[in-house]
């Protein structure tokens, strides 16, 4: 059960939504972590769920927050920056921010969006604490970097070399639901590995080749913010489906799942025709019968609180520039640190899952995962409890030492 819900009317802003903050873990060394969605039918049960899964990606990629999420449900999505500016002043008012809960971007949020979140929260608590509230600043790390794409495509790389599978990626081929930040820069990733862009899909629809779409022209449609119907004008040799969903069941060697999430379900698990999945979306099955017929036909997905971690680690690499007061590093010193912080945390979380997966092949690479996320709990309890006890036994015998002075 989340430890804090938080809902914000903004009508008083003339602004048709609602805000809702879910923090599942309240620690005290950090603030809790999470990005904002926005979304016309966002609901409090999606960005609960969010907030959980928030708690375990940290905790599986060593990182000190609690787990959060943010979400505004938004009937006019051309008011993003005015919802963001309202949203991050209402929780300053509060007093909430900056150190009970640390945003950042996510659906239909970018590194504009997150500015504007900070300005609200400047006008009440002033800019150096409002620099705080907030990660993928544009005078930050911006997500636009790809720092989740790269955490998602070094999954795939490492898991097949530590799984020893037959994917080239040289010659493989890969589906690529959603071409937004995610998506989009995973797109671009894999064709630079050599691997061929099979099929993609937006909210528009879905295009798939058994022969692969023009790498060159599908970067730079993606980079002019094409839809895929209007891509599909182009690709006259794909086929074109007004169904997103549809592209999942296509065959490939990878899957990329970067769209809203909860996209595989039980019928379209049991007719899925590739050999890995990587969850760069939040939440990608509806259930978990979904995952274990996908692990049944010997699948692998890589959970989403290991696949995406990319973006948390990064954020965590800005608030702690931003804490020692060191923003002022070159965009490509930040962006070095980004990547060295996830190759650190994801070959360690991939070649842990590995190996539990050669052990136990039953398990869906999510259980094992959780499992990876109540050890690292346990082991995070033991060394604190220990500490407590150290320090504790320091305390009693620096008391007996001075206790002249305190008579």
């Amino acid at each position: 059960m989340s430890e804090i819900v938080l809902k914000i009317n903004l009508d008083k802003y003339k602004i048709d939504g609602e805000a809702i903050l879910v923090i599942d873990t309240v620690e005290r060394s950090a603030p809790a972590k999470g990005g904002i969605r926005i979304r016309s039918n966002v609901t409090e049960e999606e960005i609960s769920a969010l907030s959980a899964e928030m708690s375990k990606k940290c905790l599986i990629a060593d990182l000190p927050f609690g787990g959060a999420k943010g979400g505004i449900r938004l009937k006019n999505l051309e008011q993003v920056e005015e919802a963001m500016y309202a949203f991050g002043r209402e929780l300053a008012k509060i007093d909430f921010i900056p150190y009970k809960w640390c945003a950042a971007p996510d659906v239909n949020t970018d590194s504009k969006a997150v500015d504007a979140y900070v300005a609200g929260c400047a006008s009440v608590k002033g800019w150096r604490k409002a620099r705080l509230a907030a990660t993928g600043k544009s005078t930050g790390i911006p997500h636009e970097l790809g720092s989740t794409a790269y955490g998602v495509v070094l999954c795939i790389t490492e898991l097949v070399e530590n799984m020893n599978m037959d994917i080239n990626f040289k010659n493989a081929s890969a589906i690529v639901e959603g071409i937004g930040e995610v998506g989009g820069n995973s797109i671009e990733l894999l064709i630079n590995m050599g691997t061929r862009i099979n099929g993609i899909s937006d909210i528009t629809g879905s295009i798939y080749s058994e022969y692969g779409l023009d790498s060159e022209k599908l970067v730079r449609f993606i980079k002019e913010k094409k839809t895929v119907k209007d891509m599909a004008k182009i690709f006259q040799n794909a086929e074109f489906n007004i169904s997103p969903s549809s592209i999942l069941v296509k065959k490939a060697d990878i899957l990329v799942l970067a769209g809203p999430g909860r996209s595989l379900n039980e019928e379209n698990a049991e007719k899925l025709q590739v050999k890995l999945i990587a969850e760069g979306a939040n939440i990608a099955y509806t259930t978990d019968l979904a995952r274990k017929i996908v692990n049944d036909k010997s699948i692998i997905s890589i959970p989403g609180i290991i696949a995406n971690s990319g973006g948390v680690i990064s954020s965590y690499e800005e608030w702690v520039l931003e804490n020692e007061n060191r923003m002022h590093l070159s965009l490509d010193e930040k962006w070095d640190r980004v990547k060295k912080s996830i190759d650190i945390r994801i070959k360690k979380n991939i070649k842990e899952l590995c190996y539990k997966i050669k052990n136990d092949p039953k398990k869906t690479p999510y259980e094992l995962a959780l499992i990876m996320a109540e050890e690292r709990s346990n082991q995070l309890i033991a060394e604190n409890s220990k500490l407590r006890k150290q320090t504790k036994m320091i305390n009693i015998e620096l008391e007996e030492k001075f206790k002249v002075y305190t008579k």
